[in-house]
This record gives structure tokens, C-alpha cells and sequence, in this order.
């Protein structure tokens, strides 16, 4: 529960992160930090767990440690390119020459959406546990299936209304039709895009992984 506790502060992080239009910067970089700190919590206490992919390989666990290594790679992009564009927790920490670096500004704005699709992908290929663990004992099957669907056709609008494709490929984008909307809603559109990514994700794992509940 503890493991599921911290995945939801994770997820919650990641959202407001993306929100960062909505939030005010010094609330932006403070939660960056911390969702920073969660993620190095999160993978010391799942090390052992993770260790455990390279027993037994098989073409599932190469893909999943494929994604759990895509999301450290991500994640390490994303806060070490954080500080030379902070204002307020590291302002001295990095030269006016990286400051004005636009490489960096848009790898550290590209990366949250590819890790967007690699957060889906990690909570497709764990969906069953996690519906198993947690979800089972409060909606029925056919309530997830639905919300799924409802969801990953609202995410799929996201990121077309957030110019998705234009984003990981760094281009400049200042503001798009998904981010004039109220914080709530621009919210959902990015959970939406996660689900839309993990249903996928579960359906390669059942289909072509062969995975059963």
C-alpha cells in the first residue's frame, strides 16, 4: 500500500509539473524537487524488485526494463536540465551561457512528454497488479474498461489540442489550444494522455507478450 501511496504522489507530481503554466515558478521548481526526491525513493525501494527483470529474460522483461530505463534517462534529462532555467531554489548554480542555452529549454520542455508515453507504458505493463492490488476492491472490471476508454479518447484530444508530436520533436511552442484551458480540464487532458499510452501498452502486453491476468 506504502509502494502505491508514493506511486500516486508520483503521478500527482508529474501532472502539476506539466501544469507548470498554472502554477506559480517557485511552486514549479519546489515540486519538481520533490517529485525528484520521490523518484529516487521510488526506485530504491523497487531496486531489489528491479534487479529481479534480468532473471529468466524473456522478450517482455527486456521491453520493461527497456522502459524502466527510458524513465531514468527521462527523468535525469529533465531535473539536471531544471537548473540552469532556475530562478529561485539554484539561481547561481549555472552560467549565463547555459542559461540562455535553448538546447536545454527544449529538452527540458520535449522530455516531460516523452515521459509521458514511458509512464503510460510502465502502468500498462503493471495494469493488472495494479487492478489486482487496489482498484478490484472499489469498481468492477467493466467500470475500468469503461473509464479507460473514456479517458484514453480524452488524452488522445490532449495531445492533439497540446501539438504532441511538435513537442518531442523540440520545436518552439509557446502556447497551444490545450493550455488557454482552466487548470482542472488541462489537467485531465494529461491524464487522459497517460491512459491513452498504458492502454496500448497493456494491449501489446496481452496480445503480443501473451500476458494474462
Amino acid at each position: 500500500m506504502k509502494n502505491l501511496l508514493l506511486d500516486a504522489i508520483l503521478f500527482a507530481l508529474f501532472v502539476a509539473e506539466l501544469s507548470f503554466h498554472h502554477l506559480p515558478k517557485i511552486l514549479h521548481e519546489i515540486l519538481g524537487v520533490t517529485m525528484a526526491a520521490a523518484i529516487i525513493l521510488h526506485v530504491a525501494i523497487n531496486f531489489r524488485r528491479f534487479k529481479s527483470l534480468f532473471k529468466k529474460i524473456s522478450p517482455r522483461k527486456i521491453f520493461s526494463v527497456t522502459i524502466n530505463f527510458a524513465l531514468i534517462i527521462c527523468a535525469a534529462i529533465i531535473f539536471f536540465t531544471s537548473v540552469p532555467m532556475s530562478n529561485y531554489l539554484f539561481p547561481d548554480l549555472a552560467t549565463s551561457e547555459l542559461r540562455r542555452n535553448m538546447t536545454i529549454h527544449q529538452l527540458h520542455t520535449a522530455a516531460p512528454y516523452v515521459m509521458m508515453i514511458l509512464i503510460g507504458a510502465h502502468v500498462g505493463l503493471h495494469w493488472e497488479e495494479l487492478r489486482q492490488r487496489f482498484f478490484k476492491r472499489f469498481v468492477s472490471e467493466n467500470f475500468l474498461k469503461a473509464a479507460a476508454i473514456i479517458l484514453s479518447a480524452v488524452g488522445l484530444v490532449g495531445l492533439s489540442l497540446n501539438r504532441f508530436l511538435d513537442r518531442i520533436l523540440m520545436k518552439h511552442i509557446f502556447a497551444t489550444p490545450a493550455t488557454d484551458l482552466i487548470a482542472p480540464l488541462f489537467m485531465l487532458l494529461i491524464v487522459g494522455g497517460v491512459i491513452f499510452f498504458a492502454t496500448i501498452t497493456f494491449l501489446i502486453d496481452k496480445k503480443i507478450f501473451g500476458r494474462r491476468p
